[in-house]
């Protein structure tokens, strides 16, 4: 396969499809549910932009909810340091992965195709367990001046259940103290310093996800990228947008617990529930 990088990032659909098959046995695992993926039928390219949940670990479910509402595969618009090498490059491009640059977003977006992006990155993927599900999206405006740009709507995803995938043991300061946490730091920078995590070992808790996706928000016809105060102000009603559907799906969360029968998946979220309460004390 050629460098994505040097070809416009293609995109094998057969390879893709295969890849979301292979996939399920993930979604068997963390048993996703999917709302308002109808939205991603709209033809045309689309931007949505989510809370990022413990190491993307949430994307595959995510991709094979798109795949199945609206037979469109996903292009995640991921951190330079996943894109780092060819080798890089061409793994992650065959599942539809890109290095998040402007050049790469305008691309997709007036190709018509679906990107993913999340705004909070490192800061919002390592969040300590007091952080759950509250964005960091401050001063991270690359995704509104692309959608601007491309002139694409946003569209809103909140996801729920991903950060809880993994209890936290040793948060982000007490890594960055230790040797290693001291060499990530001065190799990679101080962000990518990662907590120490535990779930079934090294295997995440096989925690339900929930997936809600918003009505699309339209670029504003007076503001282009290269207006700050308009990008700021749209920014931030995407932001409040994404807020308010966050606290949606952790509600729709509550609500599917609480009626769930007795049975096999009522206990294992009951069990779920007391283990990574756990961590909020830490």
């Amino acid at each position: 396969m050629q460098d994505p990088a040097s070809h416009g990032w293609p995109l094998d659909l057969d390879h893709y499809a295969r890849a979301m098959e292979r996939g399920r046995v993930l979604s068997r695992y963390f048993r996703p549910e999917h709302r308002g993926f109808e939205v991603f039928r709209r033809p045309g390219g689309l931007l949505t932009v989510s809370n990022h949940g413990l190491f993307a670990l949430e994307s595959a479910s995510l991709a094979i909810g798109l795949w199945d509402a609206a037979r469109r595969p996903l292009r995640g618009l991921g951190d330079r340091v996943l894109y780092a090498t060819a080798a890089q490059r061409r793994m992650l491009g065959r599942v539809g992965g890109v290095e998040g640059t402007p050049e790469n977003a305008h691309l997709l977006l007036t190709r018509g195709e679906v990107c993913w992006a999340c705004p909070g990155g490192a800061r919002e993927a390592l969040a300590p367990a007091r952080d759950r599900y509250r964005l960091f999206w401050g001063g991270h405006h690359g995704f509104v001046r692309a959608a601007l740009r491309a002139r694409v709507p946003i569209v809103p995803l909140a996801v729920v259940g991903s950060d809880e995938l993994y209890r936290q043991l040793l948060d982000a300061d007490g890594v960055r103290a230790t040797l290693f946490g001291k060499l990530v730091t001065r190799t990679l920078g101080d962000k990518y310093v990662t907590p120490l995590y535990m779930g079934l070992g090294p295997l995440p808790l096989p925690m339900k996800l929930y997936f809600l996706a918003g009505e699309p928000l339209e670029p504003p016809a007076d503001v282009s990228h290269e207006d700050e105060a308009g990008v700021r102000a749209w920014h931030a009603e995407v932001t409040a947008r994404e807020e308010e559907l966050v606290a949606r799906a952790l509600g729709w969360r509550r609500e599917d617990q609480a009626a769930m029968p007795p049975g096999a998946e009522r206990t294992l979220t009951g069990w779920l529930r007391r283990a990574t309460a756990q961590v909020d004390a830490i």
